[in-house]
């Protein structure tokens, strides 16, 4: 006689089951970082356990344990990759619902549609790369339906060329190419090698690798970043953000769990790490003039950062050990970070900046002329407070970044920016510091005697109250960020639409919101108008139900010439 259900249900305790959060770790195998390619590699035998059935079985993370031994190897490392537990989760159910099956159908059908982050690989080589002198993707479009450039190409080049071409008129046009980035970047690769990598993907909101790893901890700039909208979502004053809970920075651990019970705000700043999507969300949603979003701010951040990058130059070559870690690390395979990379990069920063001020469409709002101003008059006072030698060189000029920039020669540095934003007095105990610096270190007497002018020029500047509190970032905030405001009902939904003879709505309700998910409609297959009744027509009928209720769209272009 079988037994019912309940039987082994009432010999289940909850201390033999694995939890859904922490799987039963001796049935897990051990997790190896993802290659290069994106698949995990599992040919040791020795990372297994010498049982066959531990080796033949995996733990999801519902709990949840499977048999794989009659899998296929590639199938078996799909899966393992699916329930590595150290992994954010890739997918997520968004929808379900009961649907009605068409008028040859059998009634109705349950269908759930899902949303999946899947990474795709782009590869950027040298003119001389026998693989990648032209860039590569590795998505589907790409490979197999032969799209170039696709989508993902053309977006990574959109957001480096914003940082490459720092001398580009925001007003004037880039030519596109068929390699999806436009013909005024040149060549990608040494555009990335010359401002470096890891410098390039602060702004990019990216974490690096060594050579010889496939796997990184989250980028500073990114936790700075984090820390920063969490301060956003908070209601922060963005003049208090750089004060603003600064112990998610320090005591930040890389794997640490991400719900923090008992701090919304630390479990926040933990998700917004462990996932790129919720932080690229989050960040769309939030005002220019917010610090973690600020361009002006990104900008400054950068210039400190090659100053940063001088100075750990500077010490790699007194010390072999730190020369030795910044080779492990992949710092010197694009080039010295020396005294001439720093000025040259430092003084694109500066262009940057004075471009987007001056030739700008529209009129800068007055928060963001604070910005500007005060992003320029913290790289002002940055290189005024490097006056020393930082390397060997033939000149001064190529071993003191002070002297390259400003003691030596009067090339307009900073100045000729900050003189479009003489209206931002609030800086001027800034600038009379550096004057007290450039007295001390010594300046061309022009340079100094322009620098007073300005600083006159502010003095005497008769800006009315509301500009001068905007230069703080407080004018114009009509509501606090820490209210949400009542949503007003737009003037189609004024009115509630007349009830329907059941009482429901006699139409359905706006669905148009950026916010809605709605299911994917699957395509027809062209076969579905042939045939329709025979045997060759049911079955294609039937795997197109399927593609309904898995909700797949690269599923359903396989089923339809017309996606081919």
């Amino acid at each position: 006689m079988s037994r019912s259900p309940t039987t082994y249900l009432s010999k289940l305790s909850l201390e033999g089951t694995p939890s859904p959060k922490e799987p039963d770790s001796h049935m897990q195998p051990p997790q190896q970082s993802p290659s290069v390619h994106g698949s995990a590699q599992y040919s040791d035998e020795s990372d297994w356990d010498d049982d066959e059935e531990t080796r033949d079985t995996v733990s999801s993370p519902m709990g949840l344990k499977y048999n794989i031994a009659h899998l296929s190897d590639r199938t078996q490392k799909v899966v393992r990759g699916l329930f590595n537990a150290q992994d954010p989760p890739r997918i997520s159910l968004e929808l379900c619902g009961i649907k009605e099956d068409d008028p040859d159908g059998e009634g109705v059908f349950y269908a759930f549609q899902m949303h999946e982050v899947a990474p795709c690989s782009i590869r950027i080589g040298s003119r001389n790369s026998k693989r990648f002198s032209i860039p590569k993707c590795e998505c589907p479009d790409a490979r197999y339906r032969h799209i170039r450039p696709c989508k993902h190409l053309i977006w990574l080049f959109d957001r480096i060329s914003k940082l490459a071409l720092y001398d580009h008129d925001p007003d004037s046009h880039l030519t596109l190419t068929e390699l999806g980035y436009p013909e005024e970047l040149g060549d990608p690769f040494r555009q990335i090698s010359e401002i470096r990598l890891d410098v390039l993907v602060d702004s990019l909101y990216c974490d690096t690798t060594a050579p010889n790893s496939d796997t990184a901890p989250p980028n500073p700039a990114r936790i700075r970043q984090a820390r920063e909208i969490v301060a956003a979502v908070a209601g922060v004053q963005p003049r208090d953000v750089d004060g603003y809970r600064l112990d998610l920075e320090n005591s930040y651990i890389s794997g640490a769990p991400v719900v923090r019970h008992g701090d919304v705000e630390a479990t926040l700043f933990s998700l917004i790490l462990a996932s790129h999507s919720l932080a690229a969300c989050l960040r769309a949603e939030l005002s220019a003039s917010d610090p973690a979003v600020d361009p002006f701010r990104v900008i400054q951040h950068r210039a400190l950062r090659i100053i940063s990058e001088l100075d750990d130059y500077s010490a790699a070559l007194k010390d072999s050990a730190v020369a030795a870690a910044r080779r492990a690390q992949g710092k010197e395979a694009e080039g010295p970070r020396n005294v001439s990379w720093a000025a040259s990069q430092i003084r694109h920063c500066v262009s940057q900046i004075e471009r987007t001020v001056s030739r700008g469409s529209h009129p800068l709002a007055d928060s963001a002329r604070a910005s500007a101003a005060r992003a320029l008059v913290g790289i002002l006072l940055a290189v005024a407070n490097h006056n020393v030698d930082s390397h060997a060189g033939d000149s001064v000029d190529n071993r003191n970044l002070y002297m390259c920039l400003l003691g030596n020669h009067d090339t307009g540095f900073v100045y000729s920016a900050l003189d479009t934003l003489v209206d931002q007095s609030q800086f001027i105990e800034e600038l009379e510091d550096v004057m007290d610096l450039l007295g001390r270190s010594g300046a061309p007497a022009s340079y100094v005697a322009n620098m007073r002018g300005l600083i006159t020029r502010m003095r005497s500047h008769t800006a009315d109250s509301g500009r001068r509190s905007s230069g703080n970032f407080t004018a114009g905030a009509v509501v606090p960020r820490s209210r949400t405001p009542v949503l007003e009902p737009s003037a189609g939904h004024s009115q509630a639409p007349d009830p329907g003879p059941s009482g429901r709505s006699s139409r359905p309700s706006n669905t148009g919101s950026g916010n809605t998910v709605h299911f994917l409609t699957p395509e027809v297959p062209a076969s579905m108008s042939r045939g329709r009744g025979r045997g060759r027509g049911n079955r294609t009928g039937g795997a197109g139900s399927k593609r309904s209720v898995s909700g797949s769209g690269q599923d359903r272009g396989r089923g339809s010439k017309r996606a081919r």
